[in-house]
């Protein structure tokens, strides 16, 4: 299976903490589940940042029905294409709330094409052995 990622950026648009996501992550998880896609969702302050992976056409399709999605705006994706392997094995879909990465968001959504270097850092701290190692 050729495997496929998205790495994507939005605005809130209501403000979001944890008591407001947790209901939702259990729903979120079971759709990828049945999907076969997995990946990490981050809440920083006013933003979201997700990574999708998995079959193209699965990542795809949910990508543009999150991109819809009214609790966000200003969707932008940075980075998308093939990858050899699951970042995010056995994760339907990881969660961190890291409030400190809000500023780098608010960067990725305003100036996108100079942003490679935050996207690899945001992207890295939503592997799942920094945010385990963030619950520690």
């Amino acid at each position: 299976m050729s495997l496929f990622q998205t790495f994507y950026v939005s605005r809130a648009t209501t403000p979001y903490d944890h008591a407001a996501i947790e209901p939702l992550l259990a729903r979120w998880r079971s759709s990828n589940e049945r999907l076969g896609v997995t990946g990490c969702l981050l809440l920083a302050g006013r933003c979201f940042a997700q990574v999708l992976e998995g079959e193209r056409a699965s990542v795809q399709t949910l990508a543009r029905r999150i991109a819809g999605d009214p609790r966000h705006r200003e969707v932008r994706v940075l980075s998308e294409g093939s990858v050899a392997e699951r970042e995010h094995v056995g994760w339907a879909m990881g969660y961190l709330l890291d409030v400190s990465l809000d500023e780098d968001l608010e960067t990725l959504l305003m100036i996108p094409q100079r942003s490679a270097v935050v996207v690899a850092d945001v992207m890295e701290r939503m592997r799942p052995e920094p945010v385990i190692g963030a619950l520690r």
